[in-house]
């Protein structure tokens, strides 16, 4: 056994010393260009971050964590004109702390906090250790894929995986939530360590740690927001029926996504069973927003939804509102709304077809822009924007209609095209991607709908984006490596 391991070591680094040398260099710029684009907006002054909308406030109160402000401000009020870069500890009252992967990130810095207060009672601290420790996690995953690739003698996964740091990871629609409380960047990593270990081993043996591994970052996905309670268990029984359809077996990576899932969705629905004034508050907004913003102004006979759902006639005039555009509490203007259960939703959908489908288009064309609309991005500013020098494919996709057409439909179009005579065959990997964009995007797009309508789509159905823009980075590559097949059969 002693023996086999420098053996092993050897084999390795004789895969690394074989990489061709355009590889080298390509993952080097893709690495130099990405720190380039990352640290430009996480060490910006003033801080560039998305703003708090109260959604912050579900995770940093797990640690007291709350923006250095006067005293006379309560701790857990939203400020959506511009972000806080110093934060402190408050006792706050009553606190509400939603469970989540984002949590990790949020009690290293905290643990560093406590201990900076010790060292030299500072009582205001840098939010920006969070997004370092963000970078830092999603600089390993990527390291760790692009050593997996390069030790499997795939050049061009290796590229592709590479290009995503500068072309994802470091654009701003997902940087400006590095500097935050917000989960979104947290989910975007669980996501990518799911799909970059599924790839890995396609068509490979299952093996222990591979299994474990998947299996975390599975539950990692579901727990890291309500929305993607169900994401992972979509994941997995697509795995499983493409492993079916395609080889006749059940793939171990799905069955090690669905105890994932299964374990992060357990967790999640104990969490949508506690109760306090501040979670019924939260379930009485997202009610209100998927009514008001989705089901009503899309029914053809809007007053006939309203009684199908049970709600009185006077409900109607707050049809196209989001929760925090009403003139108070929606359960006070709208008693009837706090008894509108999922099912009854559901319902409703299933009794008007025609409504389910303008739904579902509506929430497709609210997702531009990317980076998140209504908030605040430069602290001390009063909502303002992204500042000019800073580009995001953002800007590309919300000014042209036809662009965000070919982003998100061509997935669906390459699926048709790879199935038609059993064509994927040739790219097998290119199959999985696929599969996973469209999983991707139906499921987040249908929970992001289905659980706070049309109110803030761009922020919720984040990873939508994300998805589209792998697929098509994949796909290129794949087309690129086409024009030379000689480097193809090297490989």
């Amino acid at each position: 056994m002693p023996a086999s391991i420098p053996t092993k070591s050897r084999s390795a680094a004789r895969r690394l010393a074989a990489t061709p040398r355009w590889l080298w260099w390509a993952l080097a710029g893709c690495l130099l260009i990405g720190l380039w684009r990352l640290g430009a907006l996480i060490v910006h002054d003033p801080l560039i971050a998305l703003a708090n909308s109260y959604d912050e406030v579900r995770y940093s109160a797990c640690f007291g964590l709350y923006p250095d402000r006067p005293e006379s401000v309560p701790p857990d009020r939203n400020s959506p004109a511009a972000p806080y870069s110093r934060y402190r500890f408050v006792a706050a009252k009553d606190p509400i702390c939603y469970w989540s992967t984002e949590l990790l990130f949020q009690g290293a810095a905290a643990a560093l906090f406590h201990t900076e207060e010790a060292a030299s009672g500072a009582k205001a601290h840098s939010v920006r250790w969070i997004g370092a420790f963000k970078i830092l996690a999603m600089l390993a995953l990527w390291f760790a894929f692009s050593i997996a690739w390069l030790r499997r003698r795939e050049p061009w996964s290796a590229l592709a995986n590479g290009l995503l740091l500068p072309l994802l990871f470091a654009d701003p629609a997902n940087t400006i939530y590095l500097n935050t409380f917000y989960a979104e960047w947290t989910a975007l990593l669980a996501l990518y360590a799911v799909a970059g270990l599924i790839l890995i081993h396609e068509g490979k043996p299952a093996r222990g740690h591979a299994f474990a591994l998947l299996a975390l970052a599975a539950a990692a996905l579901a727990v890291s927001k309500i929305q993607h309670i169900v994401l992972p268990f979509g994941i997995a029984v697509a795995m499983l029926a493409l492993g079916r359809w395609r080889d006749r077996v059940w793939l171990w990576k799905g069955k090690a996504l669905l105890i994932g899932a299964l374990v992060g969705i357990i967790v999640q629905v104990v969490q949508l069973q506690r109760d306090s004034d501040a979670i019924r508050a939260i379930n009485v907004f997202n009610q209100a927003d998927v009514v008001f913003t989705a089901m009503l102004p899309n029914s053809s006979d809007p007053a006939a939804t309203a009684q199908f759902l049970g709600l009185s006639p006077q409900c109607l005039q707050y049809s196209g509102k989001r929760a925090w555009q009403m003139p108070g509490f929606p359960a006070d203007l709208c008693p009837e709304l706090a008894k509108v259960s999922r099912s009854r939703e559901l319902l409703a959908l299933l009794h008007e077809p025609g409504m389910t489908l303008r739904i579902g288009w509506a929430g497709l064309a609210n997702l531009h822009p990317w980076v998140a609309p209504g908030l605040g991005l430069v602290e001390g500013g009063d909502f303002a924007p992204l500042p000019a020098q800073f580009f995001s494919w953002s800007d590309l996709f919300a000014e042209r209609p036809l662009l965000r057409t070919l982003l998100f439909g061509a997935p669906f179009v390459a699926l048709i095209a790879l199935l038609w005579r059993q064509r994927w065959r040739a790219w097998p990997r290119l199959l999985t991607v696929t599969v996973l964009t469209i999983v991707v995007t139906l499921g987040t797009l249908t929970v992001t709908v289905l659980g706070d309508g049309l109110a803030d789509v761009p922020k919720q159905g984040h990873l939508v984006y994300n998805a589209a823009l792998v697929w098509w980075i994949g796909a290129l590559v794949v087309g690129w490596r086409s024009l030379f097949p000689a480097t193809r059969r090297r490989a």
